[in-house]
């Protein structure tokens, strides 16, 4: 995946982990933050140069996008659940 797509996902999806820790549901805030923290180091210039590389480039940008989108709109759970499917697509790597 190209460097600035991978930052871009990465990025919406802190802003949905952090919409989560914000206004989500109590039980979810604490796990939100850890992801929020997760996102965030992709982010961080000379920090997971090789965090590009995910299991399905495309699946993981269009879930960036997803999660923020459904944060946005108050679906937490559904942003919950695409936060931890951006996640997993990272381990997978």
């Amino acid at each position: 995946m190209e460097r600035t797509k991978f930052v871009a996902a990465s990025r919406q999806l802190a802003a949905a982990a952090e919409i989560l820790a914000k206004a989500g549901p109590e039980d979810w805030r604490f796990d939100a933050f850890e992801m929020l923290a997760f996102f965030r180091q992709f982010d961080q210039p000379g920090l997971g140069l090789n965090a590009s590389r995910t299991s399905v480039d495309e699946l993981f940008a269009r879930t960036g996008d997803a999660a923020l989108t459904m944060a946005g709109r108050n679906e937490f759970a559904a942003s919950h659940a695409l936060l931890k499917q951006a996640r997993s697509l990272l381990a997978a790597t």
